[in-house]
């Protein structure tokens, strides 16, 4: 923050002033552009960039109201300067082209992140962003980024930085299609440049581990966590990646090693480093040892201690893996597939599509589970039946959906629907579900159909756990389903994937059996 005072300061020695009758007349006629100097015009482009790296410290560093408005007065102010930059590239003269050059490459970079970020957001909040003089555009946004990364402009690298970035963490997360090609064409480009470069092998080992090639994901992370002097929160995110990637493998005494070391070395959120560490070593289960199980009860009573709030309010995932915690000692020390469960909602199973093998472990194990809770049914809380059925069959349905089997998905799928009068606590299951459902729609040829489950879901569900991540996804399966005709093929709908739902006394039933 020091840095970029500094910065802002020197930026106001050389940006362009005006006296107060040339103030006054920029007010009522066009700015003359054709008298300013190349440095003034890189010294606005300079101030734009420090405005918004100040907006995104406030944010981080500001635990209350006043910071978040800050942050947001920052960010409309880097926003205007990045327009006004956009016009003096237009229409002033520049001395060198160069200098011209460089300019535009910050203009594109500042202009486009903008413009993307701003159409990824749900519809309501754009409405009222265009309100106030923001407008977004992804596809034009994407374009220029490209433009600016193949130019040879002083910020091409970070072009290409901010383009792997969209593909490989914004889009996952959004439950957007990411570009892998392009990711691959700019990482082989770069890493010839950089080989040890810490940034491109943090996006390349992101890329494997989205096409689910999850050891060599673990290998490229390693060796960026052993670059020398690497920044502390760099390793820290070494480590988180390493968490998901060996929990993919099903390597859970493994990843729970990391969750560890980010409990003992980061202060992100301790809260969810915990939960999951203690669900790792839960999805052990007969195979851990009883020290691991003291251990995961000690973490579970542990992480909601360590609950952050900013502007008054407590992180979403914080407060999820809070009721978790509660759920654990309502239920006797016993949690359904916590681990599986993370994966899935951090959206971690479509990158094992290419892995069926590693699925069908994962549905071994819910089918497991359920035979198990069938057995023990008087051991678990009766009033918390109906969210455990549904949990199962979401699992269930999520992996189906990774085995392309969408029909038997939707069996899954329709049946935690159907529990939503039994679901006491885990409300959040039913709106997730059906927007599994809408995407298995679409894949079926269904595609009205997908277009109206996603609409109606956002209109009618409000106030579950997890609401901000679901709202982003549905924003991006709308474009999906609306921009992609589907790709039906043959159905490898099978019973051998999984069983359907155990026929109790009042548990709600599929009309139609499975053959």
């Amino acid at each position: 923050m020091a840095a970029l005072k500094q910065t802002q300061t020197l930026c106001q020695h050389r940006r362009r002033t005006y006296t107060l009758v040339e103030a006054l007349g920029t007010m009522m006629r066009k700015t003359n552009y054709m008298s300013m100097s190349d440095e003034q015009a890189h010294a606005e482009l300079c101030s734009a960039e420090s405005t918004l790296l100040q907006a995104a410290l406030c944010i981080l560093d500001g635990e209350d109201l006043a910071g978040f408005l800050r942050a947001t007065i920052k960010i409309k102010s880097s926003y205007n300067i990045y327009k006004e930059c956009s016009r003096i590239l237009e229409k002033k003269p520049w001395e060198s082209e160069m200098s011209r050059m460089h300019f535009q490459s910050g203009v594109r970079l500042g202009l486009a992140t903008f413009s993307i970020m701003i159409a990824m957001l749900p519809p309501r909040l754009v409405t009222l962003l265009e309100f106030v003089g923001f407008s977004g555009d992804k596809e034009a946004g994407l374009a220029e980024l490209q433009a600016g990364a193949r130019e040879p402009g002083l910020r091409g690298v970070l072009c290409e930085l901010t383009l792997l970035a969209y593909h490989l963490v914004v889009s996952h997360f959004a439950g957007a299609t990411p570009d892998f090609d392009l990711c691959q064409r700019i990482l082989e480009t770069q890493l010839k440049v950089y080989p040890e470069g810490v940034w491109f092998l943090l996006f390349e080992g992101r890329l494997q581990l989205l096409r689910g090639r999850c050891a060599l994901a673990a290998a490229t992370y390693l060796r960026a966590a052993d670059t020398p002097h690497l920044w502390r929160q760099l390793r820290h995110l070494c480590y988180w990646e390493l968490m998901w990637a060996n929990a993919m493998m099903m390597d859970w005494r493994g990843a729970a090693g990391f969750a560890g070391r980010l409990i003992e070395e980061s202060s992100w959120s301790r809260t969810v480093y915990s939960y999951a560490k203690a669900a790792l070593l839960l999805q052990l289960g007969e195979k851990g040892t009883p020290a691991e199980r003291r251990q995961a009860a000690d973490l579970l009573k542990a992480a909601p201690l360590y609950r952050q709030r900013i502007a008054g309010k407590s992180l979403p995932m914080e407060k999820w893996v809070s009721r978790r915690c509660e759920r654990y000692a309502v239920q006797g020390g016993r949690l359904l597939l916590p681990a599986i469960e993370l994966l899935c909602l951090w959206n971690m199973l479509p990158a094992l599509s290419g892995d069926a093998a590693a699925v069908h472990s994962m549905l071994k194990q819910i089918e497991v589970t359920d035979e198990r809770l069938d057995r023990e049914e008087n051991l678990w809380p009766s009033a918390l039946e109906g969210d455990n059925r549904a949990l199962l069959a979401y699992l269930r349905g999520c992996c189906l959906v990774v085995l392309g089997v969408p029909r038997l998905a939707l069996h899954h799928l329709d049946h935690v629907v159907r529990l939503k009068e039994k679901i006491k606590e885990d409300s959040f299951l039913v709106p997730y579900a059906l927007v599994e459902a809408a995407m298995c729609h679409h894949s079926l040829g269904e595609v009205d159909r997908a277009v109206n489950i996603l609409q109606d879901t956002r209109k009618r569900y409000s106030n579950y756990s997890l609401e901000s991540r679901l709202l982003f996804r549905i924003h991006s399966k709308l474009q999906i389903v609306r921009e992609n005709p589907p790709t039906p093929g043959g159905s490898k709908d099978s019973p051998d994937f999984a069983r359907p739902p155990s026929r109790q006394p009042g548990r709600a039933e599929h009309p139609q059996a499975v053959a």
